[in-house]
């Protein structure tokens, strides 16, 4: 009994100094001189049945870190890019509800993955420092892919365009305190985001309408 309760309490404490996955999202700047002449509705992201299985890795594999299951995570990305639309005036007006909305947008996370972890020449007890020190070498591995797909549709459900964002990366670092796994996942997520709000300023099919510069105060 003692040794269970010894073990339930190591799970415990493990567990508390764990840290969950945040998704964040910051589109990078760019000149925007229209914005898409249309109020949508955005629908909760789905993700893939890959996801949902667990066949695919999603979130951040790093050590002492949790995530949350694919349909709170998707929910989680939902939130994010409706704030960043709206924030960057990419549509007229961005919101979850919208009873007269004229477009509604769908989204699906196909890959959604930050996996860190450390050299195995830089577990060997004794070795590893004196490598990183003499070749000023990386110790750990960062790999991950961001894969998300967008339709625009009208409100009788007829698609109007599909877009698709895609990121991946594969580098070496030192861990510090500026950069922390997660980060790199949220790099590539902006790229994907950035790609699909690219591909729909450039549809066509899309009214636009010019964005005024914003309002100085005192001028």
């Amino acid at each position: 009994m003692k040794k269970l309760l010894q073990g339930f309490l190591c799970i415990v404490l493990l567990a508390g100094c764990s840290t969950t996955y945040e998704p964040h999202l910051a589109l990078p700047p760019t000149e925007l001189t229209r914005s898409i002449d249309a109020s949508v509705e955005v629908h909760p992201f789905i993700a893939s049945d890959e996801l949902i299985s667990g066949h695919s890795p999603y979130g951040v594999r790093a050590d002492d870190y949790v995530n949350k299951p694919p349909s709170q995570l998707t929910q989680s990305l939902t939130e994010q890019v409706v704030a960043e639309l709206a924030t960057h005036r990419v549509f007229r007006k961005v919101s979850t509800y919208d009873a007269a909305s004229d477009l509604i947008l769908t989204g699906r996370v196909e890959q959604f993955f930050e996996h860190d972890r450390r050299k195995l020449w830089s577990l060997v007890p004794g070795y590893s420092d004196q490598v990183a020190s003499l070749f000023r070498a990386n110790s750990y591995t960062s790999e991950g892919e961001v894969r998300l797909s967008m339709t625009l549709h009208k409100p009788t459900g007829e698609p109007v365009g599909s877009y698709v964002g895609y990121s991946k990366f594969n580098e070496d670092y030192t861990p510090n305190s500026e950069v922390r796994p997660g980060d790199r996942l949220n790099r590539g997520f902006a790229q994907a985001i950035a790609q699909i709000r690219d591909e729909m300023l450039a549809d066509a099919t899309l009214p636009k309408t010019r964005v005024l510069p914003p309002i100085v105060r005192g001028q």
